[in-house]
């Protein structure tokens, strides 16, 4: 895992854990490893396409009922009464299920013919969750509240108790009223104790008349008196009260029988809201990345305009150098040299990335026309990997490293060396270095490898299996391009750069002329092979321009073929419209005797043209906006958008301006931000409500993300203060629950969580975390009504 996070395998997870909404599925996706086949990563691609053509239509499903579900499915299992909490999860999971419906059918509806396989098994995975989610309806309301009306006994119930209390209220009002009672009251009103309806009397008047003592306030100024006139009263509302429990729990249990009726459903839909939810990030950030799927090949690492993925998503894929790489047989292995700055390492990790993620079936960042080998290993020497515990210098790891690599053998295997001996003396360094890189090319294994050292940038004859690359750099201001070239060994540049930064000139010049004569030698041997490559550099250039413009002639007639179809297809469904209308016009008017056979001509031609239309449609795929005119029609007005230059999602407020700019809303700023700079939102938004509300009649009240209190890292005073203020914000707000994550370590921080819980009047209980999401890591707490 150390060598994956030298290769910035960890922060490419961190990016993909935010587009998954289940702490249950980021777990998964924290987890991802290399597939065992490329036809395993063959069906990764294709499902993740699949993903993103659900993606395609404007609405990420959420799956957050997912970390609760182990709750309530565990109980069911147990034949144990869900309470109205539990039912609350049970009725998201179901309408979240619907949503996912929902979302599929429109998909299967709009491209029926290109149906894939794994949206179909995503679709029979799903349950039927409108009669889950009608059973507990009828029995709650959807704040979690039980109805009323949830069975005819209990709305007589409630009936009864409503009349039971009136009486009662009635009864007490006509005797504080009394006139002789008026010395005896401490005040004017009504209260219950113990749930029973009392009297305020005032303390050492309680003899004056018959009654119950039931409490007294602390003063001991007041006593509590239950007069003997509402003593049959109180006890028939008393009865009635212990009657509407048992009614209640009578109606739980039923509820929840039914429910474990539908066990091996819910056990299913929850596998495929979790592979949908696995899938659906997976998709978004390929989305994000502007990523491509590659082909497979034994003998050819071929990445076409590659890039690195963590600097596509910090740059909005703008000003971000893309490079082509290729390696084949005979040249397997890739010797990198260049300046210091260049962007070496940057290439290297790109390469490694790709591969890494193509191996766990993940589309890169390349264009799609690219070419690699399913690597079975990716073996890593980059960073620092000295041990003290080992005894370990930072050449020794770098050496071990190594000598392990050379181990491998065959074209499945990847090597990524960042300066190979690069940090010990430069004489047995390159020699070292050289023995190594022959070796691995002995191996057959493709490899990597950036280097400083001179003597490594010469010598390889053809044949040996070695390729000398470089990365460009602006000869007249000494900066880097980033841009790589292939069979050139590149210079290192240590005296231009420290000329960069402004050393003295006299130190420059005596360290020119303290290089050896074979030093100088080389020095003029890169020069003139530099002004050879800014030659060929000015050529591939312009052959880049050229072939940049035939790809924009290509994509707009693309644009243009697929502007005709979607016309067409318009056209056509304008076209049956306007024969649907003119035919049921005839049928309105045939005559009686001759209706029901023409009727019956004139619907079977009705029946037959739609036919004929969706036979001609074409699925559409989601391609770049061009234009402004296709960017309006992507995001109208309302859309939410990310915006690049600041850093922060907005919404669109209007119409583009002649200069193209769209007026957007950010933190209550107005802005004209130009079209191009307005990327898809980051920040994912739930839409469960909206689809259920869309698609049928349901009541839809779903609460906002759990609240989730994260005190890991914090001191104990410190975690308990945040507490309590969450925990206070919870009740004001009338929330069930909260998450609160503090994590193992020593342990002192949760106990000393669960034992202020313990001792909280706003907390009903408290319960570690399902071992699925987060487990003794993660405390739940439910709060009282």
């Amino acid at each position: 895992m150390h060598a994956l996070k030298n290769l910035d395998w960890l922060e490419i997870l961190a990016q993909l854990e935010r587009f998954a909404t289940s702490d249950v599925v980021r777990a998964r996706l924290r987890e991802i490893k290399p597939l065992q086949s490329p036809e395993q990563a063959v069906q990764s691609f294709n499902e993740i396409s699949e993903a993103q053509s659900i993606l395609n239509s404007g609405e990420r499903p959420f799956m957050e009922s997912l970390d609760l579900y182990p709750n309530w499915y565990q109980r069911l299992k147990r034949n144990a009464v869900l309470q109205t909490l539990d039912l609350k999860d049970v009725r998201r999971f179901c309408l979240e299920t619907i949503a996912l419906s929902e979302i599929i059918g429109a998909e299967i509806s709009n491209n029926a013919s290109h149906l894939g396989p794994w949206i179909s098994k995503l679709k029979d995975g799903l349950m039927d969750a409108s009669h889950p989610l009608s059973a507990i309806d009828h029995v709650m309301t959807p704040n979690g509240e039980i109805r009323n009306d949830a069975s005819e006994s209990l709305y007589n119930l409630y009936r009864e108790q409503s009349s039971q209390i009136k009486n009662l209220q009635t009864t007490l009002d006509r005797i504080v009223k009394k006139y002789d009672m008026e010395a005896i009251l401490q005040e004017r009103f009504v209260t219950t104790r113990e749930g029973r309806w009392v009297l305020p009397v005032k303390g050492g008047m309680q003899h004056a008349f018959d009654g119950i003592i039931h409490a007294s306030s602390q003063s001991k100024q007041t006593v509590f008196m239950e007069p003997e006139e509402v003593i049959p009263l109180n006890n028939r509302l008393r009865q009635l009260d212990v009657e509407i429990e048992q009614e209640i729990e009578r109606i739980l249990t039923s509820l929840s029988e039914y429910l474990t009726t539908q066990l091996s459903q819910f056990e299913s839909t929850q596998e495929a809201l979790a592979a949908a939810d696995y899938r659906l990030a997976q998709a978004k950030l390929s989305e994000q990345l502007e990523a491509s799927v590659c082909r497979f090949s034994n003998h050819k690492l071929h990445l076409i305009d590659v890039r690195h993925p963590l600097l596509v998503l910090k740059n909005e894929n703008e000003n971000v150098v893309s490079n082509t790489v290729m390696l084949q047989d005979k040249e397997r292995i890739l010797l990198l040299s260049g300046p210091n700055a260049g962007g070496k390492t940057v290439l290297l990790k790109a390469v490694g990335l790709a591969s890494y993620m193509a191996s766990c079936g993940l589309p890169i960042c390349a264009a799609s026309e690219s070419t690699l080998p399913f690597f079975k290993s990716i073996s890593i020497g980059i960073g620092d990997s000295q041990s003290v515990d080992e005894a370990l210098s930072t050449f020794a790891a770098h050496i071990k490293i190594l000598d392990k690599a050379s181990q491998l053998r065959g074209h499945d295997y990847l090597l990524l060396i960042d300066e190979i001996c690069g940090s010990t003396d430069p004489e047995e360094g390159s020699a070292l270095a050289r023995s190594f890189i022959e070796k691995y090319a002995s191996n057959q294994v493709f490899a990597v490898i950036t280097s400083h050292l001179g003597p490594l940038k010469v010598g390889w004859k053809e044949g040996s299996g070695v390729i000398n690359g470089s990365l460009e750099y602006n000869t007249e201001s000494g900066l880097p391009t980033y841009k790589f070239f292939m069979g050139v060994p590149g210079r290192s540049l240590a005296l231009l750069t420290a000329r960069r930064v402004g050393v003295d000139e006299t130190i420059l010049d005596r360290a020119l002329e303290l290089l050896s004569p074979e030093a100088k030698l080389e020095h003029n041997y890169l020069r003139n092979i530099e002004s050879l490559k800014d030659d060929l550099q000015r050529r591939q250039n312009d052959l880049e321009n050229e072939s940049r413009a035939a790809r924009e002639i290509k994509r707009k007639y693309q644009s243009l073929i697929q502007n005709f179809r979607i016309e067409k297809d318009q056209w056509l469904e304008r076209v049956v419209k306007k024969a649907e209308r003119k035919i049921d016009a005839l049928i309105d008017q045939s005559q009686a005797d001759q209706v029901f056979k023409r009727h019956e001509k004139l619907s079977q031609i009705k029946f037959e043209m739609p036919e004929i239309v969706k036979a001609s449609s074409l699925p559409q795929f989601k391609r770049k906006i061009e234009n402004v005119e296709e960017f309006e029609k992507a995001y109208p007005p309302g859309s939410m958008v990310h915006i690049a230059s600041v850093g922060q999602e907005g919404i669109i407020q209007g119409k583009a301006n002649t200069k193209g700019e769209i007026p957007v809303l950010s933190n209550s700023m107005r802005l004209m931000i130009h079209w191009g700079s307005l990327k898809a939102p980051h920040n994912l938004s739930n839409p469960t409500s909206q689809i259920i509300r869309r698609h049928s009649h349901i009541s839809v009240s779903l609460q906002d993300a759990e609240r989730v209190v994260d005190v890991r890292g914090m001191r104990v005073e410190e975690a308990i203060e945040q507490l309590e203020v969450q925990l206070d914000a919870a009740v004001l707000a009338g929330e069930d629950r909260v998450k609160i994550v503090h994590g193992h370590g020593t342990e002192a921080l949760k106990k000393a969580v669960r034992s202020y819980l313990s001792r909280s009047h706003y907390v009903k209980k408290w319960k570690a975390s399902p071992q699925e999401i987060g487990g003794d890591g993660i405390t739940w707490a439910e709060l009282k009504d």
